[in-house]
């Protein structure tokens, strides 16, 4: 009863306490610094740190400041290395940047900034005016302090000349070999690694690197006007980027640049899932993914979504593991009469089995009835959990939850880790008449070591992963008891109707076959 009241004490403490939220730092900035003649405008959102220049009116840099577990920080613009601690950048001499853009016979542009501005919390605009001859481009970044590393680019290029001509726009300038990156295209929305022949394809979507992490690519959303190009410089650079169509007037082009970590979720959210091919292991997250973040959208909140998420999982795998408990509890029971068993027939081991068998058929036991709902419900545990880790940057952006800011990093002050870990020592007590003899004794050990060891070496993992364990660890806990309190009160109702010992049964059957083996011996001897 105490041991009971504790419990419902423990959830009832940690309902209340959840209603408590705080919101993280995550909020979306800018700065404007004159460098070498020229502003430079620095933009930080809750994913990544931006540098934009007047010079050229070009992307310098992308920086990756969030590096969800298991990730690492990372600059994407080809030419560019950040200071992980400064965010200092240095850049390669002569590199050509995103959005370089240059006229016919190499007509070079001057551009000025026009502003910053920032309508909303989450919005921030950065546009630049630029002029070469007869030719007038206005640039306008979009920015979005979301969970999509997704850039919005309007251009608008004047041509006040009754001529058409051609614009070139760099999109990277790089070493085949840099970061082993690799040049992606996408034509007529597939993905592939040459650039194809103009008329062998309906529209051209794209051009980007990628690597197994990382995608910087640029997404064309109005096709027409704009085809790619690919030069080789004799250093084995290669320069990529597109082809804009100036026609005298004006004519406006609309352009997406993705700069994130390589998740197909998150791609596809950007209009880029083709890009990417997820493994067998990753088709089974996504769903998992999909249904945390339908949770959280109805909730408001990766806490209440993660904690919805555990109690409908447990609630639909009980039946598995009411099944284990039951099966586990029925095989404890025989233990006495299995031992007898293997002692008296330890020299035939096939008769042993036989009347193994036997016994477990007569008493309608299945030996691996406690194993087989335990593998069902692995591979489903560990998909919920891969799926809080891939749902890092939208957890990131999500309200506070119980003391944490941010569960998509380490709780600061390792609550969970030690009320998790107390509640599986917890676990492991109930735990423990499951089994007995020798094997009591070094799973005991074992359920005592095993939470320790979890605390000391994984105590860095996210806050919600440790949220989701420990809830699941409760609801196992909470279940147990039922299965516990259910198996008590059957054993009671048995117990009243034949109250004479079931292990007398084998003993009588040992002896009758011992005597009858001795019966056997001295029929022999007479002989």
């Amino acid at each position: 009863m105490l041991k009971r009241r504790a419990y419902l004490g423990f959830v009832l403490l940690l309902l209340v306490i959840s209603v408590i939220t705080f919101a993280g730092s995550k909020d979306m900035s800018y700065e404007i610094v004159d460098r070498d003649g020229s502003k430079e405008v620095t933009v930080s959102t809750g994913l990544a740190s931006y540098v934009f220049s007047e010079s050229g009116g070009v992307l310098k840099s992308i920086y990756l400041s969030f590096a969800p577990y298991g990730s690492k920080v990372a600059e994407l613009v080809p030419g560019t290395t950040t200071d992980t601690k400064t965010l200092a950048r240095k850049y390669v001499s002569n590199t050509l940047f995103p959005f370089t853009t240059t006229g016919e016979d190499g007509l070079e542009f001057t551009y000025t900034l026009v502003g910053v501005e920032q309508p909303a919390p989450d919005r921030l605009t950065v546009e630049f005016r630029g002029s070469a001859g007869d030719l007038t481009i206005d640039k306008t970044f979009i920015l979005y302090n979301d969970p999509y590393y997704t850039i919005d680019v309007a251009m608008k290029v004047v041509n006040s000349s009754d001529k058409a001509t051609r614009v070139e726009m760099t999109v990277g300038d790089y070493t085949p070999i840099e970061k082993g990156r690799s040049l992606v295209y996408q034509f007529d929305n597939a993905a592939g690694s040459d650039l194809l022949a103009k008329g062998s394809y309906t529209t051209f979507n794209g051009v980007g690197l990628m690597d197994k992490k990382t995608v910087f690519f640029l997404k064309v959303n109005d096709t027409s006007g704009i085809d790619p190009f690919l030069q080789r410089a004799e250093s084995g650079n290669r320069r990529f980027g597109v082809m804009l169509a100036a026609s005298p007037g004006e004519v406006s082009y609309a352009f997406s640049m993705y700069g994130g970590r390589r998740q197909y979720l998150l791609m596809n959210h950007s209009g880029l899932g083709t890009l990417d091919n997820p493994g067998t292991a990753a088709r089974l997250i996504i769903p998992v993914t999909q249904f945390l973040n339908l949770l959280y959208r109805y909730t408001g909140n990766y806490g209440w979504a993660i904690l919805l998420f555990t109690l409908i999982t447990r609630i639909i795998l009980f039946p598995l593991m009411r099944k284990q408990y039951h099966s586990m509890a029925k095989m404890q029971k025989l233990q006495p009469r299995l031992k007898k068993i293997q002692e008296r027939f330890k020299d035939d081991k096939q008769l042993m089995q036989q009347k193994l068998m036997e016994m477990y058929k007569k008493e309608g036991v299945n030996p691996m009835g406690g194993c087989l709902p335990m593998f069902v419900q692995l591979p489903i545990l560990v998909l919920l959990w891969k799926a809080i880790l891939y749902s890092a940057t939208q957890i990131h952006f999500s309200p506070g939850f119980l003391w944490v800011s941010d569960l998509s990093v380490r709780d600061p002050y390792f609550i969970l880790v030690i009320l998790t870990t107390a509640v599986m020592i917890l676990q492991q007590k109930m735990m423990t008449p499951m089994t007995t003899g020798d094997a009591q004794g070094s799973q005991k050990y074992m359920g005592y070591v095993m939470p320790i060891f979890m605390a000391v070496f994984l105590y860095n993992f996210p806050a919600g992963l440790w949220f989701y364990y420990l809830l699941t660890t409760v609801f196992q806990v909470g279940q147990q008891y039922f299965v516990n309190w259910e198996m008590a009160k059957a054993d009671a109702a048995s117990a009243a109707l034949a109250p004479v010992a079931e292990d007398d049964e084998y003993p009588a059957e040992s002896e009758a076959i011992e005597v009858e083996a001795d019966d056997d011996d001295s029929s022999g001897e007479g002989k």
